[in-house]
């Protein structure tokens, strides 16, 4: 999810009343908990083929930046916010240079249409689209773009549940949403868990609406901030791409240079510039955006010497990536009752299972998500063993036919992914300000971006570009200040 935003405010209620507040919180079971996101009026909260072949190319784009000139800022990272940060200061006239450690551009957004169909690996929704930079920028692009008003279904065995018998899941989330949000509104930096009381946690509904509150910050809610999460803006519907999230990401940066397959080890800093070292040699430049997930920087994968302040490695430490993982099955034809698409979500006493989107874009393709604990059990496990459990899961629901139609199927696995190390950032418990923290310069000469540095829209595609253009206008704003 990521957003563009000021975290030094830690003003109870902040810019939330509380039916926002409310709204927000019902979004929590969204887009990243499809079935959930509004299963009764819910809504809120990711191979090469479907961004093309350019992006598999030693440098992204028409070419390669020219050396003749200085490079004045170095990008470390060619996701949504390093791409949106070169874009802006190559429009400005400043010379760059991108470095990407991938065979392609995009970081966690990215479209795979190797099924016969373009499904999101990484991000897939538009959050917040009344608010939403990339919905302006789709439209521009002739992107279409379609309202997520899909039908939400949960079934017992193979049984659809009806109205009646799913209130108590609508009343449960009810309360979950209003005393989250009276923590917010108190300024609480408590663990989720902790606002709820004990009776809405005895409910014997609890454990599906915990998962929706899973998926959402991609861990359980005994690990995220309660008023991190109330800060996050939430306005306007959710909206999808057919074409694909990663897909508009590698459209728009279809005119940045990026030098591919170049892991950076080290970020040298002196009051001087800065000093990017990879296996290809040094490049050196006076500003460096670091664009990198925020475990990336945590877990020491890049060395900066000197080393950083320890607040603002304490601030990548509280800001750790969740995990939201997807697979995708395709089927030689249509195995549901219905033509169109939907939400499926089958009930469980401990809420441990996939939730499916099935007939993606009217193929004979269904997406299964998996998020939390459950979701590195499955990736830790393995792509066919991921396969066999939504396989499974969809057996219960549709009977035994279904996996004598399975074609063939793939599963992402992000935690695993070396350049990411998960799916996108929850604040630690306590630890409410880090994403503030993250927009400061460090000694003139470092700039972080990335969404878990957007306090209102992080964990999102949009965060991450609103990051980027921040990061861009301070860029700019220190290259005035070390030419003075």
């Amino acid at each position: 999810m990521p957003g563009g935003p000021t975290l030094a405010s830690c003003v109870p209620g902040g810019a939330h009343s509380p039916s926002e507040a409310a709204a927000r919180y019902s979004s929590a079971w969204g887009s990243r908990s499809p079935v959930l996101q509004r299963s009764f009026s819910h809504q809120r909260r990711r191979l090469l083929q479907g961004i093309g072949a350019a992006a598999a190319s030693s440098t992204f784009g028409a070419r390669l930046l020219a050396q003749s000139a200085p490079i004045e800022v170095i990008i470390v990272g060619a996701g949504g916010a390093g791409l949106t940060a070169a874009k802006e200061l190559l429009a400005a006239g400043i010379n760059v240079l991108v470095l990407e450690a991938r065979d392609r551009i995009g970081g966690r957004a990215f479209t795979d249409s190797s099924l016969g169909v373009a499904w999101d690996r990484g991000c897939s929704w538009l959050h917040a689209s009344d608010v939403n930079p990339w919905v302006e920028i789709a439209r521009k692009n002739n992107f279409a773009l379609v309202a997520d008003r899909f039908p939400r279904h949960i079934y017992e065995g193979s049984r659809r549940l009806g109205g009646r018998e799913t209130a108590g899941l609508r009343a449960v989330r009810e309360r979950i949403e209003s005393e989250l949000a009276e923590a917010g509104r108190r300024g609480l930096d408590i663990p989720a868990e902790a606002a709820l009381i004990q009776a809405t946690l005895a409910d014997p509904w609890y454990p599906m609406a915990e998962s929706g509150m899973t998926a959402w910050e991609g861990i359980e809610p005994a690990n995220f901030s309660t008023l991190d999460s109330y800060r996050f803006l939430q306005e306007g519907e959710d909206l999808m791409i057919p074409r694909g999230y990663g897909t508009l990401l590698a459209h728009y940066a279809r005119d940045v240079p990026v030098r591919l397959r170049t892991p950076v080890s080290r970020i040298r800093w002196t009051a001087r510039g800065v000093t990017a070292e990879t296996a290809a040699g040094p490049f050196n430049a006076r500003i460096a955006i670091i664009a990198l997930p925020s475990a990336v920087v945590a877990e020491g994968a890049v060395i900066f010497s000197p080393h950083l302040p320890a607040e603002i490695l304490q601030a990548h430490h509280d800001l750790p990536l969740g995990l939201m993982n997807k697979v995708a099955l395709r089927f030689r034809r249509n195995v549901f009752p219905s033509e169109r698409t939907e939400f499926w979500l089958l009930r469980r006493d401990d809420g441990r299972g996939m939730e499916f989107l099935t007939r993606h874009w009217d193929s004979d393709v269904c997406i299964g998500f998996s998020a939390g604990r459950f979701a590195r059990e499955l990736e830790a496990a393995g792509e066919a063993a991921t396969i066999d459990q939504a396989l499974a899961e969809l057996t219960t629901m549709l009977g035994g036919d279904l996996r004598r139609q399975f074609e063939r199927g793939a599963a992402t696995a992000w935690a695993a992914d070396p350049w990411s190390r998960g799916s996108y950032s929850h604040c630690l418990p306590g630890r409410y300000g880090a994403r503030e923290l993250l927009t400061r310069p460090v000694g003139g000469r470092i700039v972080f971006a990335g969404e878990h540095t957007a306090q209102e829209a992080y964990g999102t595609l949009h965060g991450a570009h609103l990051s980027g253009l921040r990061a861009a206008g301070e860029a700019r704003r220190l290259l005035l200040k070390t030419a003075a």
